[in-house]
């Protein structure tokens, strides 16, 4: 992250002095070429003062008209700047090269171009630039330079898939550097050593590829080549993978992560990252293999790239999906594998008929068109689940409220009931005074009325009521009557017929029972029925229902629950 930062920094102010003219300071006027260079590598971390002593050796061998010095100063900056500007800066060094009329210097700067293109992942216009500059540089002017120029071209051909040809002439720059001294001399070593490790992998030679790679590791275990021994890890965790050893692969990959993220090559941690993500899956830890693989997508998306390794990442995870039944995401990885071929069509044009990939063009596209018509009829399934449950919902609701209100009124009834009880019980005796009653509403003889009273006031106290199969003529024999008048009676002073009337006594006495009983409200509604001289259990119900407005089995619940209603006065 300092590093990325300290190069925005510079480009912020490589612009702004593009703006303005540079001024060389007096204290730097005095240097030679020699000095600044040293100056340069002192304050490569201090971008504030890089960027001075870059523009005074420029601006230096400009007043001096020094060519060769204003190629050196070009080149100092050139990897720090953006790949347009980078190609303006080696467009110049190939003028002023082609002006001095020095093949040396015009190879170099074609050599320059082709790892600009390189580093931006542009294989094609890369490769152009080595072979011109093959043209320029020779083993009799530049040895050194001819093998950088192999080495750019076996790079190529390594990304764009000829691997044998690539192998051997890694081969030869690795035997080459190896014998020179010099610290560049080994950085070329180390790298040509470790990019044949990544032929063998990709030529199957995985036990060779090992060999390679352990080397490597030990011959680079120090600070001035910690980011190619990170390469040395990365190179083993994808070479073990292949030999399923999923779990030392992991630990290979994860090591060197932070140093190449370090470094921002985004091509080799995407890669780390999709390895890493395989090795999860074939492991059953697909939560995290996944995780691994959309982090490649992101960059690929970012970065607007895609390479023949990375291409993986797409299959594996509309696979995965696939297997989920996540129609959604299935299309949406196919769409990104069909502009991932788009790209590789563009850079890979002479190879791409000739790999082979687990989805190919027509087949994605089936695919595309297919899910895209699956996922329009499952949206009207979808509009149509949503509306139906919208519409049970509704109901559901509708009902829960009319239960609430129900319950709510089934509440206040039980209240009132309870209330009332409790009035009764506090009320002297209810025995008619059959003296004070006015007869002579009734065409019925005064005695006769007065001894049909005093009948049912023994009736009801005596609680004859509950008796079985009790009718109105039975209680007429009893209370010495007929049937006429005892019902004119009933009519008259109870204000109801004879089986409301019975129904009145024997709810009420139950409300009492159950009130002030727990014994009976353990009985069932059957034997409460019994009990009470109804016929049967729904008889019992509907009458204590029409009379209290909730039913017995709501009524003993309520009073189960709350005790403490039935203590209170």
């Amino acid at each position: 992250m300092k590093a990325h930062y300290l190069i925005l920094i510079f480009i912020a102010q490589f612009n702004c002095i593009a703006q303005k003219k540079f001024i060389i300071p007096d204290s730097l006027s005095h240097k030679n070429y020699n000095e600044l260079s040293d100056d340069i590598d002192k304050y490569e971390d201090d971008s504030i003062k890089l960027w001075v002593y870059y523009h005074t050796y420029i601006e230096k061998a400009k007043k001096e008209n020094n060519k060769e010095e204003l190629i050196n100063g070009y080149r100092n900056i050139l990897f720090d700047l953006p790949l347009t500007t980078r190609l303006q800066y080696t467009d110049s060094i190939l003028n002023i090269a082609t002006s001095l009329k020095d093949n040396k210097l015009i190879g170099r700067a074609y050599i320059h171009k082709a790892v600009a293109y390189f580093r931006y992942k542009n294989y094609i216009k890369s490769l152009d630039n080595y072979l011109i500059a093959d043209k320029y540089i020779n083993y009799k002017n530049d040895i050194y330079t001819q093998y950088k120029i192999k080495y750019g071209i076996a790079n190529i051909k390594f990304y764009l898939g000829y691997y044998q040809e690539a192998l051997d002439l890694f081969t030869e720059c690795k035997d080459f550097y190896k014998n020179q001294e010099g610290y560049n001399y080994k950085q070329g070593y180390l790298h040509s050593l470790c990019s044949t490790g990544l032929c063998n992998f990709r030529l199957g030679n995985f036990d060779k590829c090992s060999q390679i790679n352990e080397l490597g590791i030990k011959e680079s275990n120090s600070s001035d080549f910690s980011l190619i021994n990170s390469y040395f890890f990365q190179s083993e965790g994808i070479n073990q993978f292949a030999i399923k050893n999923y779990n030392k692969s992991i630990n290979y990959l994860k090591k060197p992560l932070s140093n190449i993220i370090d470094n921002e090559d985004f091509v080799n941690i995407a890669v780390t990252y999709m390895y890493l993500g395989k090795n999860y899956l074939k492991l059953n830890h697909d939560t995290q293999g996944i995780i691994y693989l959309q982090k490649v997508d992101s960059i690929l998306q970012k970065k607007n790239y895609a390479n023949l390794d990375l291409r993986e990442t797409y299959e594996l995870l509309i696979n995965y999906y696939k297997k989920k039944g996540d129609l959604e995401n299935q299309l949406l990885y196919t769409n990104r594998l069909l502009d991932a071929d788009k790209i590789l069509e563009k850079n890979y044009k002479d190879l791409i008929s000739t790999i082979h990939k687990e989805y190919d063009t027509a087949e994605l596209v089936a695919s595309k068109n297919n899910l895209e018509k699956t996922l329009k009829r499952n949206t009207i399934v979808s509009y149509i689940i949503y509306s139906l449950a919208g519409i049970i919902i509704l109901v559901i609701s509708y009902l829960l409220i009319a239960n609430y209100k129900k319950q709510k009124r089934y509440k206040q009834k039980y209240e009132e009931l309870i209330a009332k009880a409790k009035e009764r019980e506090k009320q002297s005796e209810q025995a008619i005074q059959a003296t004070k009653v006015n007869t002579d509403e009734l065409d019925i003889n005064k005695d006769i009325v007065l001894k049909i009273l005093k009948g049912l006031e023994t009736f009801e106290k005596k609680e004859e009521y509950l008796g079985i199969g009790l009718t109105q003529s039975l209680l007429a024999d009893e209370l010495d009557t007929n049937t006429t008048y005892l019902s004119k009676v009933i009519n008259h002073y109870k204000g109801k017929n004879f089986n409301s009337y019975l129904n009145e006594l024997r709810v009420n006495h139950a409300v009492s029972l159950l009130k002030n009983s727990s014994t009976h409200r353990r009985y069932t509604i059957k034997a409460l029925a019994e009990e009470l001289g109804f016929s049967n259990p729904r008889s019992f119900s509907d009458a204590f229902f029409s009379q209290t407005g909730i039913k017995p089995s709501y009524f003993i619940k309520q009073i189960e629950k709350e005790p403490d209603l039935l203590m209170s006065a």
